[in-house]
């Protein structure tokens, strides 16, 4: 069994992306054996994002709030590991794990988020095929056949990576250059925000970066707004 954590809540369901730099929150915690997945990727760099003509960005091979599920699982294949992950009581989110990922000579692990009404989320929820219970009182439900077909068609609203390389802030500011604006978090989590290209990157001594990435249209309500004011 193996299990993955990482310092992202993946808040679709109210339409943000909310950064927890320091700590790492379960997401999934899955039964999978002890066979690691295949390797998935490709060429680009964590920090190689590509501006496009019609204002979207492509990192990681993917474009962020311009590729649906199905692009995702044309480009990536069998290794995508997707579920709607909620706590009791909560809608949920519609999520998918891809571990290792590797961005050029950089492995780690990347999480994508899908932006999904609520109520397709609600229906697909009563309707799973299975779950099973996550670290953090969270539960993993996975799609019927009917429903995953549905989610095909919903929009990739961002993708966090997380790589096995350690980063600083110095590490960043080298490879991706100045950021148009910086947050020093309460647990000593910085945070470097790069609005015109949709990322930002969470680093902190003894702990993995993260890095997020969103359409740049997206990213004061998905990235920068749910971030506490000051540092």
């Amino acid at each position: 069994m193996w299990r993955m954590k990482h310092p992202i809540v993946l808040a679709l369901s109210a339409g943000v992306l909310v950064l927890l730099a320091a700590m790492a929150l379960p997401l999934w915690h899955m039964g999978q054996g002890d066979a690691a997945s295949p390797a998935a990727g490709g060429g680009a760099l964590p920090w190689e994002v590509a501006a496009r003509a019609d204002g979207y960005t492509e990192a990681l091979g993917l474009r962020p709030g311009l590729d649906t599920l199905g692009d995702v699982e044309a480009r990536l294949g069998d290794v995508l590991q997707l579920a709607l992950v909620a706590r009791l009581g909560e809608v949920g989110t519609l999520e998918a794990l891809v571990e290792p990922f590797s961005a050029g000579f950089v492995s780690g692990r990347l999480v994508l988020a899908f932006d999904v009404p609520a109520d397709a989320l609600h229906r697909w929820r009563n309707a799973a095929s299975g779950s099973a219970p996550m670290d953090g009182g969270l539960r993993r439900f996975t799609l019927n056949a009917e429903h995953h077909a549905e989610a095909r068609s919903m929009r990739l609203a961002g993708l966090s990576f997380v790589p096995t390389l350690r980063l600083t802030g110095d590490d960043v500011r080298e490879r991706f250059g100045t950021p148009t604006e910086q947050r020093r978090l309460a647990d000593g989590a910085l945070v470097l925000l790069y609005p015109q290209r949709g990322v930002a990157v969470a680093v902190q001594p003894g702990a993995r970066a993260v890095l997020q990435y969103v359409a740049p249209r997206d990213f004061e309500r998905r990235l920068r707004a749910p971030l506490p004011a000051g540092g």
